[in-house]
């Protein structure tokens, strides 16, 4: 009996961390992608930016809606930030949720100027 609760136990653990480490995994791709658009994407407007951000998230099953990305320019940096909820099951059939966000920069060096924001 004893046996068995420990082997119980290990496997709630073990479920806890694979979702935590899936949903943070997934985080980081959402975070990567954005910085290397951010740093590339000096032809790019601002909303092309958004757009391609919440196609990887859309990708990534990252429950991010446009409302929750702005991107924006300063000059030749570029801006952008994302924050979302996701409810974990660290327990099965008991979501927590857990925000994610995170601010992303980069200059323009050389090239063409950026495009102005198309923003009102």
């Amino acid at each position: 009996m004893k046996t068995l609760f420990k082997l119980v136990v290990a496997v709630v653990l073990l479920n806890a961390v694979a979702r935590g480490a899936w949903a943070t995994w997934n985080y980081y791709q959402l975070r990567d992608t954005a910085q290397q658009l951010v740093t590339f994407g000096s032809r790019n407007t601002s909303r092309e930016l958004q757009k391609e951000i919440l196609s990887r998230a859309s990708q990534l099953q990252v429950p991010l809606k446009p409302e929750d990305v702005k991107v924006h320019r300063d000059g030749a940096r570029t801006i952008a930030e994302a924050s979302y909820t996701l409810p974990v099951e660290f327990f099965p059939n008991y979501p927590y949720p857990v925000t994610f966000s995170f601010l992303v920069d980069a200059f323009s060096l050389g090239g063409p100027p950026p495009p102005k924001d198309d923003e009102p």
